[in-house]
């Protein structure tokens, strides 16, 4: 993953960007906890808001991928079907793993 280019198509400087991508595993992190706990209560509402969340910032920081997964997650946390959105949860949960280890690596 190229933090450089990233940060500059969103015209930020590198160190900038970086607390930016820090800041948005640590919500990301605790919007996947709302989601997987969303599930165990059958709360659809909650797990579309975590969703949301997640889905917008992986999209402003560039991060597509996880934004992809997140858009479907939403749809179907909107249509009630929240056993469709454990397993990519759980994707996401590696993909944010890895901007982690990137970062901190």
């Amino acid at each position: 993953m190229d933090f450089q280019a990233l940060a500059d198509n969103l015209g930020f400087d590198l160190e900038e960007f970086k607390e930016l991508v820090e800041l948005f595993v640590d919500t990301g992190t605790a919007d996947l906890n709302s989601v997987f706990s969303a599930i165990e209560e059958k709360d659809a509402d909650k797990a579309t808001k975590a969703v949301h969340s997640l889905k917008g910032a992986s999209g402003n920081l560039g991060f597509m991928e996880v934004h992809q997964i997140a858009k479907k997650m939403e749809i179907d946390a909107r249509n009630n079907r929240l056993e469709e959105i454990s397993e990519p949860a759980k994707l996401i949960r590696e993909k944010l793993k890895a901007i982690s280890d990137q970062l901190n690596g």
